[in-house]
């Protein structure tokens, strides 16, 4: 059985605002939308490509109050260049920032981390490139 990951999905309130937060100052690229009689799927990558994983945001048409995330979701994450820079540039566009740039210390390796805040809600961890170790890989 050949299995592939394709992407990450949740909701959303407002789909301009989002777009807006995820293209504009993540960086991501808009890659498809899906029509449905009662919701609208938007799909994002870092790349335009089909072996890129995406993030799916699904925005309900009839759903007007704020999702409960439950104490199951935690975050999903990202590498950037220059974790400070980037903090502060997303900090002057009103994005919340959760937990400041900072580094904490696992088996003798520092990761350069922050926590930023999406429209809706959704904490989204930001990595420096080259302090992500995952198993013996550095990214």
């Amino acid at each position: 059985m050949a299995t592939k990951y394709i992407h990450t999905c949740y909701r959303i309130l407002e789909p301009e605002r989002s777009i807006d937060f995820y293209v504009n100052k993540l960086g991501m690229k808009k890659v498809g939308e899906m029509h449905f009689d009662t919701a609208t799927n938007y799909f994002f990558a870092m790349e335009e490509s089909a072996d890129s994983p995406m993030l799916e945001l699904t925005h309900n048409h009839d759903q007007s109050e704020p999702y409960e995330m439950g104490n199951g979701y935690s975050h999903v994450a990202f590498t950037v260049d220059d974790l400070v820079a980037t903090c502060r540039s997303l900090e002057e566009q009103g994005v919340e920032i959760a937990l400041q740039p900072k580094t904490m210390t696992v088996e003798g390796h520092d990761y350069h981390i922050a926590f930023i805040v999406d429209p809706d809600g959704y904490r989204i961890e930001l990595l420096e490139t080259g302090t992500v170790k995952v198993g013996n890989i550095i990214q």
